[in-house]
């Protein structure tokens, strides 16, 4: 460009660059003055977008601008030449909104002055790889704070050792004031609720013993029917907590599965006696009976808001679920069976097998163990019997102090699929 052509144009544009009297290509220098012609063009039609044109050298900190919108002098009072380090000194934070985690969440970055001016080179890396850059800007001017969204495309131009940034900005201060309220309010409402949480924490532990009472109850009235479930039950809790703490339960978790394995036959109260207390092996028709006391169970504690109940309902409907999907009720497998399901199972398993029924003999305490080891990986969560295996001494004492084991029948075992 003619340095007669070149003054017209500064004066016109209010050009401040270096791109354009500089040793750089022509090619570039025409790319950058028929854009800087079609932003002017786009700012004197009215639209609301400010747009830049910035630049630098990807092995230099510096950055300058090529091409400011009037109105962006106009924000920060400064001439092209400074609006960069004017720009760069009077920015509070920046923020950057993007979808992280699973399922997926908006998350809002944050980043103050002091760690943008640590991390600045790395982010520009960063654009540079990405080709394009969104974030959302907070500056003080004149005492007041203002928000300016920031939306680039970034393209290296590798002869003449420059980056451009072909950008726009969009002055968000109405959005990000009412977001910094609504967050405000957000604090607020916290505060009253850890307040509230105080007030109401004698309510809740009134109501864990409510919902407690009518597990109790609905426990005692399938025990008036089965004489297995109360010395059954009070075993199965004992080995649930076994595993719960195994695997790193918190103690939350730990106390409502503790509970809710109690409830993992409560289906059984609509089953009829005829086939609920038949001496003997029951026929295919009535083990497909039997079988729906899974669901009976879940639909009987439906609709419980609590966790202890929803953890009771789960239990319930899993807890015959295999690990290799041959279980029912929905023959779910592997992780599709949930953790409190997987626990039960085997722990039911254990003790039926170590407990005696009607239509079999009781195991001794070794062959059982053995059994659970042969149904690794087939019936049961490989991790669950790895952490039983581990407590074989804590998992002994409760079957003795609790049970009913007694030296195998001669006949010995008759396997682990029966209707437990």
């Amino acid at each position: 460009m003619k340095a007669q052509s070149l003054n017209s144009f500064k004066q016109k544009f209010n050009y401040d660059g270096q791109i354009l009297a500089g040793p750089y290509s022509q090619s570039l220098k025409k790319r950058l003055f028929k854009a800087m012609i079609h932003l002017d063009a786009l700012e004197q039609f009215g639209s609301p977008v400010i747009p830049y044109i910035a630049a630098w050298r990807p092995d230099d900190n510096y950055i300058w601008y090529e091409y400011c919108g009037k109105r962006f002098h106009e924000l920060l009072g400064t001439a092209t030449a400074k609006l960069a380090d004017s720009f760069r000194d009077q920015i509070v934070s920046r923020y950057l909104y993007r979808y992280q985690g699973n399922p997926l969440a908006l998350v809002k970055v944050t980043r103050d002055k002091k760690q943008l001016d640590r991390l600045r080179p790395g982010l520009r890396r960063v654009v540079m790889r990405g080709g394009e850059s969104e974030a959302v800007y907070k500056v003080v001017v004149d005492g007041k704070p203002l928000w300016l969204k920031d939306l680039a495309k970034v393209e290296i131009f590798v002869e003449d050792n420059i980056v451009l940034s072909w950008g726009s900005l969009i002055n968000v201060s109405s959005e990000m004031c009412l977001e910094e309220a609504l967050q405000g309010a957000q604090q607020e409402l916290n505060t009253h609720k850890e307040n509230l949480e105080l007030l109401v924490d004698k309510r809740t532990r009134a109501l864990h013993k409510s919902q407690l009472d009518v597990l109790s109850r609905l426990t005692r009235a399938l025990a008036c029917r089965d004489d297995e479930t109360g010395l059954h039950g009070k075993r199965l809790r004992a080995y649930s907590s076994i595993i719960g703490a195994a695997l790193g339960l918190n103690k939350g978790l730990q106390w409502a599965l503790s509970k809710a394995v109690l409830m993992h036959d409560v289906g059984k109260v609509g089953i009829a006696d005829a086939i609920l207390l038949k001496k003997g092996r029951l026929t295919p028709s009535e083990f497909d009976v039997i079988k729906t006391h899974c669901q009976l169970g879940a639909d009987l504690l439906q609709g419980g808001d609590s966790k202890l109940l929803q953890v009771a309902r789960v239990v319930a409907l899993t807890h015959h679920e295999r690990w290799d999907g041959s279980g029912y009720p929905h023959g779910l497998q592997r992780q599709q069976i949930p953790l409190a399901g997987r626990i039960t199972a085997l722990c039911d398993v254990f003790d039926a097998l170590t407990s005696p029924r009607c239509y079999k003999s009781i195991w001794s305490f070794d062959d059982a163990v053995d059994e659970i080891g042969r149904m690794r990986d087939i019936h049961f969560d490989p991790q669950m019997v790895d952490l039983f295996m581990a407590n074989l001494a804590k998992i002994r004492l409760v079957t003795e102090k609790n049970g009913e084991v007694e030296k195998a029948a001669a006949s010995g075992p008759i396997g682990c699929s029966g209707s437990s």
